[in-house]
């Protein structure tokens, strides 16, 4: 009993270091951003007291609401209209057999393995040719269709978990294709949705390089981007309100992933089991 013990105990504390090595960075943040400025250079000093400033300052100097605005439209769209358009891809492919929608499922997979980096020269030339540089449709766009290739894959790996008894049964009972998606089908993928939507939003919402290479109007420029020309916009870096407009940059996925992290790993159990 002891011995069966040990192995366990020096798990725990291996996994308790672990959590703990990954929780730094975040406490570290945290605390930075308030400390005042004359212990600032000894970071690892506590702070005396809670030290408001840098917030004031990070809200009178960034306009952070509007970045926050930005981040959320393009973020929610992306997401929404890749549900849309690779849930109904994946159902689709996933009930057709025939040559056409097999090429069309490897033509969807093969999405899958062209780097990101390598698509933007292509991508600006024609975004520059449709003419939708500086617009934040172009960013829910490219996010789209990045997203497409593993959310349809995704969709399609749960749709074929769902008895086609099923949809013999609505037939039967006058359900016409589009009823019997939304009304049926849809709701049943909720699992696959949560998942994709929690192991993508932070990919949108983090992201850097897109935003900097297709928004050059700061109207419409996210938040990533926006600290970091906040952070060189003057002569000297004044890291105290960079500490606390990082903080308030993640405090939204903080509270997204709270609410949301039942929905992925619901998910990833139903695709073990059913898959």
């Amino acid at each position: 009993m002891g011995l069966n013990k040990r192995p366990s105990l020096l798990l725990e504390g291996v996994l308790l270091l672990f959590a703990l090595a990954f929780l730094f960075p975040v406490v570290f943040l945290l605390e930075m951003s308030f400390k005042e400025p004359r212990y600032f250079f000894k970071p690892y000093a506590l702070p005396h007291s809670l030290y408001f400033d840098y917030y004031r300052a990070a809200f009178r100097d960034m306009d952070f609401f509007r970045g926050l605005s930005n981040t959320v439209l393009i973020t929610a769209g992306a997401l929404l209209l890749t549900i849309i358009v690779a849930s109904m891809a994946g159902y689709v492919l996933s009930r057709r057999t025939e040559r056409l929608f097999r090429f069309a499922y490897l033509f969807f997979l093969s999405g899958m393995v062209i780097p990101g980096v390598g698509s933007l020269i292509p991508l600006f030339r024609m975004a520059v040719d449709i003419h939708l540089m500086n617009t934040r449709t172009l960013l829910v766009l490219i996010y789209t269709a990045g997203f497409i290739p593993f959310a349809s894959f995704l969709y399609a790996a749960f749709t074929k978990s769902i008895p086609r008894e099923l949809e013999e049964s609505a037939n039967l009972d006058g359900c016409g294709p589009m009823r019997l998606y939304w009304m049926i089908i849809f709701p049943l993928l909720l699992p696959a949705t949560g998942t994709f939507i929690v192991t993508n939003v932070y990919g949108v919402w983090n992201d850097f390089l897109t935003p900097l290479i297709f928004l050059n109007n700061p109207a419409r420029m996210t938040l990533m981007p926006q600290i970091v020309q906040f952070m060189f916009n003057k002569q000297s870096v004044n890291y105290g309100p960079v500490f606390a407009v990082s903080v308030l940059a993640v405090v939204p996925l903080i509270v997204l992933f709270a609410f949301t992290q039942k929905y992925m790993l619901r998910g990833l159990t139903a695709g073990a089991v059913k898959g």
